[in-house]
């Protein structure tokens, strides 16, 4: 599958551009590689661009969510990655990881792309500071909530789809297309990710079904562009996530304490 390859560029990317070996960073990229957490963006990205700009790019975007969404935005957090590092290493990490991310944006030598992800970046963070402030609210209603969490997502997550139409050079109504795909499919993923840590059946249920239900949302974009290219990968892509949301939407074995 071409995930695998994908996968394998990825790591060489990482590997070439953040060559710090502090226990903070080293963290930050296991949690980007990671099986709960695969990099969907660059996945997204190489799934209408194959080549060596699509994965930098594509790579690039999931350092900025893992220092932006994963790091900066929960240097206070009592659980998670931020919370084992503390505050100034969370802030460092990220802060070295976004550098790192511009890098592989530098090598890809488009000024299109680098203003679709430094515009991505910016409505992302503007998304999460603005969130800070209704975190507790969101938290109390799970619809609200599950907005939430799908709006956070939706700025790289589109423009992961963008950037591989702009280095594919589609025309603007299929870019259109793709940056839907995009959205979606990352958005969906996100939030299985979030239903992976639930301990609540019910609750994780509910996250998964909107997953699913923003994974045939993506497929139907992914159909678009194979008509339109015959390009499969991005169907390939939807299909894969949709098999992993079904095989995680299965009641857990709890071991009652005796």
């Amino acid at each position: 599958m071409f995930t695998e390859t994908v996968m394998t560029g990825v790591r060489a990317a990482v590997a070439g551009t953040l060559t710090c070996e502090a226990a903070p960073v080293q963290l930050a990229v296991r949690l980007l590689l990671s099986d709960q957490q695969i990099p969907i963006r660059a996945l997204v990205t190489c799934s209408i661009h194959s080549g060596q700009q699509g994965i930098n790019a594509g790579t690039a975007l999931d350092l900025i969510y893992i220092s932006l969404q994963q790091l900066h935005a929960h240097v206070d957090a009592v659980r998670g990655s931020s919370a084992l590092l503390g505050n100034a290493a969370t802030v460092l990490a990220g802060d070295y990881l976004t550098t790192g991310a511009f890098r592989l944006l530098v090598r890809c030598d488009d000024l299109q792309v680098l203003a679709l992800v430094a515009d991505a970046v910016n409505r992302a963070a503007e998304l999460e500071a603005a969130n800070l402030n209704h975190v507790q609210i969101t938290g109390d209603d799970p619809a609200q909530w599950l907005r939430a969490r799908q709006r956070l997502a939706v700025p790289l997550g589109e423009a992961a789809g963008a950037t591989g139409a702009t280095l594919a050079g589609y025309s603007d109504p299929l870019t259109k297309v793709a940056r839907r795909y995009g959205e979606t499919l990352v958005a969906s993923c996100v939030l299985l990710q979030e239903a992976d840590v639930m301990d609540d059946f019910v609750a994780r249920t509910t996250v998964q079904r909107s997953a699913l239900d923003l994974c045939r949302q993506a497929m139907q974009g992914a159909r678009t562009i194979a008509t339109a290219t015959g390009n499969g990968r991005p169907l390939e892509l939807a299909e894969l996530i949709a098999a992993r949301i079904h095989a995680r939407g299965r009641p857990r074995n709890h071991v009652s304490a005796s």
